[in-house]
């Protein structure tokens, strides 16, 4: 095995590089059908999914120990752990919701939807590039509805459509590498995020002192209390959903029959939910943003009471989704763009550095040798990508200078999304704003052509609202993983890239094989007709101009987040943290609320009664628990799998 070092830190073997391909491949052929067909246990959702968190504690505890029973020295290393595990992390979104859960509708539903009734195809057909789509359509109507015996799958069809809209999605992908390089030293080196999805991971890939098998935190006795709390609840409810004799522990508790009358009907929906592995990751938060975190959903919901009350029609527009509303998204966009400004105004002094070094040489005390990339092309590969992607939308449909404000947008957004799971320790994602939420929101339909609307209600869904598995996210956390285990970040990121890669091509041969066989199961679910048919209510109604309404909430958002970030500097007291503001009425802390209270509730009682020596003494046990709903939620993917069945269980079902 070749490694090469460079001081204290190591590049990848040869061999973690072909095992992590080969797992991308087996994983990027599965997860489909195990998501969407079976309806096991979500193989890659969020951003800390349950494949390569399986398969790095298989590699640990079943192979490791093999293979150092044979002969110590051709174990798999910690970097070469990490490596398979990133490698993996990255591509595990790509044939699920990170893309291809609906990204593939887009290319055909504007047909198999339309009727005469809707009349799609004299109101937006013709703004509709001809490449942008398949025309076949007896391939449209196979795709959802499976083809019959004997009828083979029209691959053809999808070459050129397809091959433009890979160039777009690796372009994409390309651009959130330079940004987290870019974005890297501020966050990691002088910000200090604290990156509570990476933890679990580096510590079970350390390397067994002496002559152990396991490492110490294998060997921590209150770890595996942790663990056993996870697996004795998660093994009565699996037996329970087979047997319903045997009892359960409910783990979700709907509170919307208690709200029934105004005021209290605007709470809806509402529901308390323990996500195990969510606890765990709470003790890893500083306490004010597990604080803010969960104080800022009950904000949200106390707003909407107050609406209730003062008699406003609380309702959501066309790109606010979840349980989010229209007042609520616009704040959170407000609040999320400010953010945006204030990230790169404190990374400011490293961006300049960045300039003086890509263009004139090395500067000051650093260069970019351990980088992730030179800075040169990351600076040129970002302001490149970006005009890129304005050119590339500006050819489906958008005018130039809405493209251009479209893709900063959306670059803003991968931005502080980003900032939100490296510091919350969220493991999955999704805003209540989109582009499309906000350009309607503060532009109106009336200054928007019709051309440039369709462009931007035909953008996959994947790439702008439903963000739970986008790409960013993971390789900042591989950026933080490859500092703690000292592997360089140069040859991890290309191990990622060719991942990024490969796994996207076999994601297009697994989804379009499972559609055409199994007929479009999960992408008629809010992918391709879910914006369409906003198009066509757009398109039907009389223009509109700026909502002012909803334009004084951005503008209160952003005012807001400017005043908690004040605070937050100038009173060391001040207890809210802007981060729980940013996503305060999102999918991710209505699922996830109750749980990071608590955690953080129990983290402040061992801090105040026991002291940072209990809280270190307790620290295992958490871990522990992230560790055990994860085993477990492996073990009933991999029983789904072999059943070929719903197991009837779901575990980190969001």
């Amino acid at each position: 095995m070749k490694i090469e070092s460079k001081g204290q830190y190591i590049g990848i073997s040869y061999r973690a590089l072909i095992i992590g391909l080969f797992f991308v491949v087996v994983e990027c052929l599965i997860a489909p059908y195990n998501d969407y067909v079976i309806l096991s246990v979500f193989s890659s959702g969020g951003h800390f999914p349950v494949a390569p968190f399986f398969v790095l504690t298989i590699l640990i505890l079943i192979v490791n120990i093999i293979l150092k029973g044979i002969n110590p020295k051709i174990s798999l290393s910690p970097q070469e752990l990490i490596t398979i595990w990133c490698m993996m992390c990255a591509a595990s979104g790509i044939p699920c919701s990170g893309l291809m859960r609906y990204y593939l509708s887009t290319f055909v539903a504007y047909k198999y939807f339309a009727t005469p009734e809707n009349g799609w195809e004299t109101l937006f057909y013709q703004y509709i590039p001809h490449w942008r789509v398949v025309h076949d359509t007896n391939a449209i109507r196979a795709f959802f509805e499976g083809i019959s015996s004997g009828e083979h799958i029209p691959w053809k069809v999808w070459l050129k459509p397809l091959s433009i809209w890979t160039i777009y999605i690796l372009l994409i992908y390309f651009v959130m590498v330079c940004l987290s390089v870019i974005m890297r030293r501020q966050w990691v080196e002088v910000e200090k995020c604290t990156f509570p999805l990476v933890r679990l991971p580096v510590e079970m890939s350390g390397r067994p002192s002496g002559s152990s098998l396991l490492n110490s935190f294998f060997r921590n006795k209150a770890m595996w209390v942790g663990f056993s709390i996870p697996a004795f609840i998660h093994t009565l409810n699996c037996f329970h959903a087979f047997f319903p004799g045997v009892p359960s522990i409910p783990l979700e508790t709907w509170l919307d029959p208690f709200f029934v009358s105004r005021p209290w009907s605007a709470l809806r929906p509402f529901k308390v939910f323990v996500v195990l592995s969510m606890v765990g990751f709470s003790y890893l938060l500083t306490l004010e943003v597990a604080f803010s975190l969960w104080f800022f959903f009950l904000f949200f919901k106390f707003q909407c009471i107050i609406g209730s009350l003062l008699g406003f029609r609380i309702t959501s527009g066309p790109g606010v989704q979840w349980t989010g509303y229209s007042f609520s998204a616009a704040q959170e966009a407000g609040a999320c763009m400010t953010f945006v400004f204030f990230a790169l105004w404190k990374a400011r002094h490293h961006i300049k550095s960045m300039f003086r070094i890509a263009f004139r040489g090395k500067s000051g005390t650093f260069d970019d040798s351990d980088e992730a990339m030179p800075y040169k092309l990351t600076i040129l590969g970002l302001i490149g990508g970006i005009f890129l992607l304005v050119f590339l939308n500006h050819l489906m449909g958008m005018s130039l200078v809405f493209a251009l404000l479209f893709v900063l947008f959306l670059l803003g957004m991968y931005i502080v999304l980003t900032w939100q799971i490296i510091n919350g320790g969220i493991p999955f994602i999704n805003p209540s704003f989109s582009p499309q939420s906000f350009f309607l929101t503060t532009m109106g339909s009336s200054r928007i052509n019709s051309s440039t609307m369709t462009s931007l209600l035909m953008h996959p869904v994947s790439l702008t609202l439903d963000l739970r598995e986008f790409m960013m996210p993971y390789v900042m956390n591989a950026l933080k993983a490859s500092d703690e285990v000292k592997l360089k970040r140069r040859h991890l990121l290309m191990a990622m890239g060719l991942a990024m890669v490969l796994g996207l091509f076999v994601s297009y041969y697994s989804v379009l094989k499972l559609c055409y066989e199994h007929g479009a199961i999960y992408s008629m679910v809010g992918g391709g007709s879910y914006l369409m048919y906003w198009l066509n209510s757009i398109f039907v109604s009389p223009p509109t101009g700026t909502d002012w309404t909803n334009t004084g909430f951005i503008i209160f958002g952003s005012i807001f987040i400017i005043f908690l970030t004040w605070m937050r500097s100038v009173f060391v007291w001040w207890p809210l943290h802007p981060i729980g503001y940013t996503m305060f009425s999102s999918w991710a802390t209505f699922q996830l609320w109750f749980s990071i209270f608590l955690g953080s509730t129990i983290k402040y009682g061992i801090l105040k009664y026991g002291g940072l020596r209990v809280y270190r003494q307790a620290r295992p046990v958490f871990l522990g628990i992230i560790f055990g709903e994860m085993v477990c939620a492996g073990m009933w993917m991999v029983v789904g799998d072999i059943a070929g069945v719903s197991t009837g269980y779901k575990i980190l079902w969001f």
